[in-house]
């Protein structure tokens, strides 16, 4: 394939236009892609390296005033690019774009907290992160639970679909089955690491599958209380007693200040690529050893799909999916189906760990099988399916 993806950057609100691009092409990295496969787009360039076909994404940039690069805004809203408009106050949102925005909902970026989650949407609106955004909350209710909700509806309000267990299970759910689930379609762990927190079973098993699943696990860790040896692959973030109103710690329903939420959105954000990125490296691994194993060709595309050649020649494609697949998943990727269509590969496959996914889900997954020209296989099933074809 010899498209490219497109950033385009444009507009008259310099503040944190660099730190969008740097963050943007840091996290390309973190998900392991090849940067030749991406060009920078402004102003400057777009009228000779703007290619309509490919997929792109635009930050506008807007402070009132004059407002640059009009009609390449019209152009790209007629190409249907996903564009986010970036003002520095929302309240004052249409005085401070062009009229062609207004029917575009904006994003405020009046500090450098709001760069990752721009960045998120950027990858997102490229089909390069899946665009459900799903976080685990794992905590101790007798020390924690007044911090877990605080970050449950701070995280709501960042579009997050926040997993906590007082507020996500519904009356008649089989309690431990619905949490293995949801932890394994996670794609980050916000852990409230507080003195006693090994002390529920339930923790424990939670930071332990977690942790074998390779998702990436904020460790948000109390005042006093140190990283334990069990958690050495977490990302630590030590919380100080000034980050707690009243500046303490050690009563059941203590709050956190808003500079420590904000600090916790902030690295939250930027683990969420790191941990899909390994999560689909790993199922790419695991695909690839096996198909080696029977003398089988794989190819692995920019795309982070697979390209594998049958015995009797013909080519397939393999989309590792991390999480749960349903039936948003199989439209998430269409735009990539296309273009793998558009090789003229006969057969296209989710490839998927189905492990901890509740048997409602596996039915489901049947019924999609049988109706939709994308299939799911199972990774654990992929030896005796590579053995058939």
């Amino acid at each position: 394939m010899t498209y490219k993806y497109q950033l385009i950057v444009l507009g008259n609100y310099a503040l944190y236009k660099q730190d969008i691009v740097d963050s943007f092409f840091a996290r390309i990295t973190e998900l392991g892609l090849d940067a030749d496969a991406f060009v920078l787009l402004n102003e400057v360039n777009f009228d000779q390296q703007y290619q309509a076909r490919n997929p792109s994404v635009c930050v506008y940039f807007s402070n009132g005033g004059l407002f640059p690069d009009i009609d390449i805004l019209k152009l790209l809203i007629n190409d249907a690019v996903f564009l986010i408009p970036v003002v520095p106050d929302l309240n004052h949102y249409k005085s401070l774009t062009p009229q062609e925005l207004h029917f575009i909902n904006g994003t405020e970026l009046g500090d450098s907290f709001g760069v990752n989650t721009i960045t998120n949407k950027l990858l997102e609106g490229l089909s390069l992160l899946r665009q459900s955004r799903r976080l685990f909350i794992s905590y101790r209710r007798v020390e924690s639970r007044a911090v877990a909700i605080q970050l449950y509806e701070l995280f709501d309000q960042k579009g997050f679909d926040v997993f906590l267990d007082t507020h996500s299970l519904q009356a008649g759910d089989y309690f431990q089955d619905e949490l293995w689930h949801r932890l394994v379609d996670t794609d980050v762990v916000v852990l409230l690491d507080t003195p006693g927190f090994l002390e529920s079973y339930w923790t424990e098993q939670e930071l332990a599958k977690a942790s074998g699943m390779g998702i990436c696990i904020l460790q948000v860790i109390w005042p006093g209380h140190q990283q334990a040896p069990y958690s050495a692959l977490c990302t630590p973030l030590y919380l100080s007693q000034a980050d707690f109103e009243n500046d303490t710690s050690k009563q059941e329903l203590a709050t956190l200040n808003l500079k420590a939420l904000a600090g916790i959105a902030s690295d939250t954000e930027s683990l969420r690529a790191r941990s899909l990125a390994g999560r689909q490296d790993n199922l790419i691994q695991e695909f690839t050893s096996t198909a080696s194993a029977h003398n089988i060709s794989t190819y692995l595309q920019p795309e982070k799909f697979l390209i594998m050649t049958n015995k009797d020649g013909q080519d397939i494609a393999l989309i590792p999916t991390v999480g749960v697949p349903q039936s948003f998943t199989f439209s998430e990727v269409e735009e990539l189906v296309k273009r793998i269509r558009d090789s003229k590969m006969p057969s296209i496959y989710l490839l998927y760990d189905h492990r901890n996914i509740v048997k409602k889900w596996e039915t489901h997954l049947s019924w999609l099988n049988k109706h939709l020209p994308v299939k799911a296989r199972r990774i654990v099933e992929i030896e005796s399916w590579i053995e058939n074809l």
